[in-house]
């Protein structure tokens, strides 16, 4: 197959990677993008980090096979932290794109207190999250939420409903910062309840528009434009389809930076 009519595989263990696909066929229609949502494995965030390497090895090795794409992106922050290097050794002729959270975005724009909300193994294993609170010129928080993106999933018709849990998890860092970093892409889809919640001199980062910046740099286009959305449980394609109209509906304003 040319270069030019092979597909960008888009891995995540659900919905939230979708936020990213959906921004990124506004920003490169002529390609076509395969979406692989793992939910046999979901959440990754729950698993460990063998686990969670063994499966994404033998997932993208399978799609690989059939579907030889261009590029492989890890539509997740918790499978970057703990996958994205092994991935890069293994695939040498294919460009891999991690999703990261937007931390340095924030700190650009002088934000000084910082609260990054992320699975318990990004948190563990993000080199950046590491890195930036050694930063003396911050202040970095982090906050695990076990089993939110499961909840997200669970309630994406109603995302209302879990306005009261968010709520209990903010509340002792409301008064105390300056920006709000989301690291993990299905918590993009609280974007709105967050605003409820927040003040309005906290800004509400992620790192969507760094993941389809890097991929527009590092692709190729064609005249398709084919999107394939395949799931590992043919049960759960409705979440899929509900995210997927939920973007739509807002615009895609929901995963906008």
């Amino acid at each position: 197959m040319k270069k030019t009519n092979r597909p960008i595989l888009i891995i995540d263990s659900g919905i939230g990677g979708l936020t990213i696909l959906y921004k990124l066929i506004k920003k490169q229609p002529n390609c076509d993008y395969i979406y692989f949502a793992d939910y046999e494995n979901a959440p990754f965030g729950e698993c460990s980090a063998s686990a969670l390497r063994k499966n994404l090895l033998e997932n993208i090795y399978t799609l690989n096979q059939k579907h030889a794409p261009q590029g492989i992106v890890l539509a997740c922050n918790t499978a970057t932290a703990v996958a994205v290097n092994v991935l890069r050794r293994v695939y040498k002729g294919q460009f891999i794109v991690g999703t990261e959270p937007a931390i340095l975005p924030a700190v650009r724009e002088g934000k000084k207190n910082i609260l990054v909300l992320a699975t318990e193994n990004t948190i563990k294993y993000n080199k950046l999250i590491r890195a930036q609170l050694q930063n003396e010129n911050i202040n970095l928080m982090t906050l695990a939420l076990p089993n939110l993106a499961t909840l997200i999933e669970q309630n994406i018709d109603n995302l209302q409903y879990l306005k009261p849990v968010i709520k209990e998890y903010l509340i002792p860092f409301i008064s105390k910062i300056d920006a709000l970093v989301l690291g993990c892409t299905h918590y993009i889809y609280l974007k709105p309840i967050l605003r409820e919640i927040l003040s309005t001199d906290v800004k509400v980062y992620d790192g969507n528009n760094g993941v389809v910046n890097q991929i527009c740099k590092k692709s190729t286009t064609n005249k398709s434009g084919k999107i394939y959305v395949l799931s590992s449980k043919a049960s759960c394609g409705i979440n899929l389809i509900s995210a997927w109209n939920l973007l739509k509906l807002n615009g895609g304003e929901i995963c906008a930076e």
